[in-house]
């Protein structure tokens, strides 16, 4: 029998620290609490412009190769041509491959994981089609791409997605084999000093403690919805001067962002564009200072950030019927409305002029939404094992 506890696995990803994002987030919190009773170590491009200390992480890191293209902001990995990244593999005696992306180091992990004798798991993490669409205008070029990756699901030994709703993309892509759905988990606790991080934010970034406070955490880029969070805020303003809107992150389109922003031409100070925050204890201030997490993406499909302000009991404002609302129950632990800044403008209202929804809701979210890493790896852990063993039966038995 396998020991779930003791199993010895590597992570694939094509991008990683210093860039952060929901994938990359995940694969570290794998590999951070697997590597404590087992071993896991993450294979990954070395980064294309600045530098990150792998030292700092409690697991073994490997950089494979990685080509600059004035095309590609992260440029293209390139494992395949990397001389070392096998020896280095194979002398650590691995279980089991884990892909989180399906395009360079991921089939480079399904192609060598058959050539050591082991199975390999793919996440299906993304909507790729909507990625390439959104980048490259063509539809065309989209379908190509969704074609191979279904190809690369169809060579490895387990399809895994972090949601239901992920799943049916995948099955929208022409995948028809199983998958097996594991949800994402979070980082964040409940503090045991709230107030102070929550004061120590409010005077970093002057926030009102007497205004009614919406919270978006995310990249700027258009996809996730935030022309739409900026639309219905504009008919909040309008109503009222008691919300404020906060906006952590930054990304490729955040200048585009500020521009439409500045045409919307709201009052001094209703909103304000924080960056990126790198601090998770600044980053937990500003959650606990929220009301409200305004995340109406109908791109993402199992994302973090739902669940860091879940954990820290503010309940989110979601589009029904989209992936990232499957996490919730609407008036038990978030609020859903339909994609338009009507029917947004409409929910909020509703929720701020409802005595204690906000407070029961955010309960709802912290209890039910806001599951640790502590209780996702051990069914990682268990579901290798039977991947494990399954691929060795079938394996023996040839």
């Amino acid at each position: 029998m396998i020991n779930p506890d003791e199993i010895r696995s590597a992570q694939f990803n094509d991008t990683y620290f210093p860039i952060v994002d929901g994938v990359v987030q995940t694969v570290h919190r794998y590999a951070e609490h697997m590597n404590r009773s087992g071993y896991a170590c993450v294979v990954t491009p070395k980064p294309l412009k600045k530098e990150y200390d792998d030292s700092q992480l409690s697991y073994d890191v490997y950089r494979t190769a990685k080509i600059g293209l004035p095309i590609a902001e992260y440029g293209m990995p390139a494992p395949k041509i990397d001389s070392r990244v096998r020896q280095w593999l194979a002398a650590r005696d691995l279980q089991i491959f884990h892909a989180h992306s399906p395009f360079f180091e991921g089939t480079f992990a399904s192609s060598y994981a058959k050539k050591l004798g082991i199975p390999c798991v793919a996440t299906f993490h993304s909507k790729y089609y909507d990625d390439v669409v959104h980048i490259t205008g063509s539809k065309t070029l989209a379908k190509i791409v969704t074609n191979r990756i279904v190809r690369f699901f169809r060579s490895v030994d387990s399809v895994w997605a972090c949601s239901h709703g992920t799943a049916d993309t995948l099955r929208s892509y022409g995948y028809g084999g199983e998958i097996f759905v594991m949800d994402n988990g979070t980082s964040f606790k409940a503090p045991a000093n709230p107030d102070e991080l929550g004061k120590k934010a409010a005077q970093t970034f002057g926030i009102p403690d007497d205004k009614r406070i919406l919270l978006f955490v995310g990249h700027q880029i258009w996809h996730k919805n935030i022309k739409l969070i900026l639309d219905t805020f504009k008919m909040l303003c309008d109503h009222s001067g008691e919300y404020r809107l906060l906006i952590v992150g930054d990304g490729y389109d955040e200048k585009e962002v500020w521009k439409y922003a500045e045409t919307l031409r709201f009052p001094e100070g209703m909103v304000r564009f924080l960056g990126k925050i790198m601090d998770r204890d600044l980053l937990s201030g500003v959650y606990l200072n929220a009301d409200l997490f305004f995340f109406p993406s109908v791109y993402d499909n199992s994302p973090l950030v739902v669940r860091e302000a879940a954990s820290l009991g503010v309940p989110s404002l979601l589009t029904e019927g989209s992936n990232a609302a499957e996490a919730v129950r609407r008036n038990v632990t978030g609020f859903t409305a339909a994609e338009n800044k009507v029917a947004m403008y409409g929910e909020i209202l509703r929720v701020f002029g409802t005595d204690g929804l906000l407070k029961k809701v955010g309960e709802g979210a912290r209890t039910h939404v806001a599951k640790p890493w502590e209780e996702i790896i051990p069914l990682v852990q268990e579901k290798y094992a039977q991947v494990i063993e399954k691929y060795n039966f079938d394996h023996q038995t040839r």
